[in-house]
């Protein structure tokens, strides 16, 4: 499980999405799931937490998109 812990207007939000995979599919769709310059706060797959060079959705698609 993928879980996007991220910052919008100043507050924290919560996406999960049952894999990364499903993650990197919703985000080529015509109009993604999460915009590209969101913050990512943490990111984790499977309680373990992804450690970005690049916090934002864009980074993280990046680095799952390996």
């Amino acid at each position: 499980m993928l879980v996007i812990t991220y910052e919008l207007n100043d507050a924290e939000k919560e996406k999960t999405y049952n894999s990364p995979s499903d993650f990197v599919a919703a985000q080529f769709k015509e109009v993604p799931d999460l915009p590209d310059y969101y913050h990512v706060i943490k990111a984790t797959v499977d309680g373990k937490e992804l450690s970005l060079d690049d916090k934002t959705i864009s980074g993280l698609f990046n680095y799952l998109n390996k």
